[in-house]
């Protein structure tokens, strides 16, 4: 056998001793849900995960990611197929009786009792608006004007809630949330709202309560609420409220409790309008 041959028997070797790497799949039952009927068709939305189940009869079943049932709707037993939108807020449906693609939109509709807070408008409006805001929130203090251009637009048909949301990132949010609901119990909450967000960048103790004292609040009065322990204990059930209602950030706005995306001037129209229409019907 020339060097050669020896050298290439040699590396074959080599090679068959060698063991390839590969990768065994690991199954895991994480969870079992008995559905009740067969499913028909599965889809899961990209923003929050939440999975649709079609079942036969027409009965969707609504999951959250982890698998807890959330809703159940029904769609009509000719639907056979399903798809949903990435932000779950839409369901595409095939119906084989009218060969159909049907769009079926999906909102929720969350009950924001007033309670104590500070409201402008009608008591009577159709419409109501509740904010849920951070006074160092440069978004939220961005969306005043817009709010005060709503108002004016709709003067009679809105009212105007505001729910407290400070964030943890912002140090004086939860003082200053504190503080109007001690100017509300004076009925200055609007103008010490103002007076924050104009300065939203700039809040700390001290021009918080300049800022109080410039509106013409009885600081005597105003430094014995700010002792109350019910003010922080509002401030804790506006957050408990929102988290239930699924608030995540600010500002967050509700139209009839239904969540508005689109936080433009327009967008405040479009959905003022369509709840305008419903109340007219």
């Amino acid at each position: 056998m020339t060097g050669a041959c020896r050298i290439v028997v040699l590396l074959l070797g080599m090679v068959l001793m060698i063991s390839p790497a590969y990768a065994e799949l690991e199954k895991t039952l994480v969870k079992s849900q008995p559905l009740g009927k067969a499913p028909l068709a599965i889809a899961q939305s990209v923003g929050d995960g939440r999975l649709f189940v079609l079942l036969e009869g027409g009965e969707v079943q609504i999951f959250s990611a982890d698998g807890q049932q959330q809703e159940r709707i029904d769609v009509g037993a000719e639907v056979t197929s399903l798809e949903v939108s990435p932000d779950g807020q839409r369901l595409y449906l095939g119906n084989t009786k009218s060969n159909e693609l049907q769009f079926m939109d999906l909102s929720y509709v969350q009950v924001l009792p007033v309670n104590n807070a500070a409201v402008k408008g009608p008591e009577n409006a159709p419409v109501t608006i509740t904010l849920f805001d951070d006074f160092q929130c440069p978004y939220c203090a961005r969306l005043a004007p817009t709010m005060d251009k709503v108002v004016a637009a709709y003067p009679q048909q809105v009212r105007v809630v505001f729910k407290h949301f400070p964030l943890n990132m912002h140090k004086f949010a939860k003082a200053a949330a504190i503080a109007s609901i001690a100017a509300r119990n004076q009925g200055k909450f609007w103008p010490l709202h103002d007076k924050l967000f104009a300065n939203y960048n700039k809040l700390n103790d001290a021009l918080i309560r300049e800022l109080a004292e410039s509106v013409g609040i009885d600081m005597v009065r105003f430094d014995k609420d700010l002792a109350d322990p019910a003010l922080p204990q509002e401030v804790a059930a506006d957050m408990q409220l929102g988290n239930q209602a699924g608030v995540r950030g600010t500002p967050a706005v509700f139209i009839n409790g239904r969540q508005l995306k689109d936080h433009s001037f327009r967008g405040f129209k479009q959905m003022i309008d369509s709840e305008l229409q419903k109340a007219a019907k």
